[in-house]
């Protein structure tokens, strides 16, 4: 009886023996493959590949959440991966704000601002605001924060206008419509004046943006419509408005990128330095 009992508990440690050599062999093997994977990680990150470097640290977090000492490491540096990735898109920003400040300044010598009770406001330097309303046609104003606007002005017709149309090459863009209210929407001294602001004429801006070089029909929509060409003159300077304010917000947006940029830039660089691991003392 002895010699069977001896005998199963000799089997039971033999068992257990491989079973304990199975896991270690099985955790040797995570620890390789996460370790493979950080040296990939490692690799990208020196060939300036931030974005791979970093999904490949998220690779071993996901993978081998077993592998404490190498997820220490993937963390450390997944941030330094991050700083890289954020001073490269820092310096995309950078140069884009220095390419639009110089768009901006050329423009300006363009353009001329115009003193006004309420509130100035830039336009074409070649445009006359004081005449602009005994005539008939459209005139674009840039605000000092660099909103575009856009003024028509209909004389000797009646047509009782609440938004105007531009078309050209067979396509057309219009403005919202602005109820007459005495204010925006102007009907005394014998003409009717318009100011359209922001998005409600946009669309127009951006259309006889791109086609200034084309002849243009402008119509005054109301309880009845009345067409006429969009003088050259007119369109010119209301692309170069258009142009203006466009370059005016795509400076701020770049600007204020540039300041995210560089606090998230701080971050990593601290998020680095936390993360830090002595080889030795891993």
């Amino acid at each position: 009886m002895s010699n069977v009992v001896t005998e199963h508990k000799i089997k039971l440690s033999a068992l257990t023996g491989l079973a304990l050599l199975a896991v270690s062999c099985s955790g040797n093997g995570d620890t390789e493959k996460a370790n493979a994977l950080l040296d990939e990680a490692r690799q990208a990150y020196e060939a300036g590949n931030f974005a791979n470097s970093l999904s490949l640290t998220d690779s071993i977090k996901n993978a081998y959440p077993k592998e404490i000492d190498v997820r220490r490491e993937a963390l450390h540096l997944a941030t330094k991966a991050t700083e890289g990735l954020t001073l490269q898109k820092l310096e995309q920003a950078d140069s884009l704000s220095a390419v639009l400040a110089v768009r901006g300044d050329s423009l300006q010598r363009l353009i001329k601002f115009v003193k006004n009770p309420i509130e100035g406001y830039y336009t074409a330097a070649t445009a006359d605001p004081a005449k602009f309303f005994s005539t008939t046609g459209l005139q674009a104003r840039v605000s000092p924060d660099g909103n575009f606007y856009l003024m028509s002005s209909l004389k000797a017709k009646s047509v009782k206008s609440t938004s105007i149309a531009v078309s050209a090459g067979g396509e057309e863009a219009r403005t919202s419509t602005v109820a007459h209210d005495g204010e925006r929407n102007d009907r005394s001294m014998g003409g009717e004046v318009i100011t359209f602001i922001g998005a409600e004429c946009d669309s127009v801006g951006h259309f006889i943006s791109n086609h200034s070089s084309e002849p243009i029909t402008l119509t005054f929509v109301g309880n009845s419509t009345y067409s006429m060409p969009l003088p050259e003159k007119q369109a010119q300077e209301i692309a170069l408005l258009y142009d203006y304010a466009t370059t005016l917000r795509r400076f701020k947006v770049a600007s204020l990128e540039k300041e995210r940029l560089s606090r998230a830039v701080d971050i990593a660089r601290s998020q680095a330095a936390r993360t830090f691991v002595e080889k030795d003392s891993i």
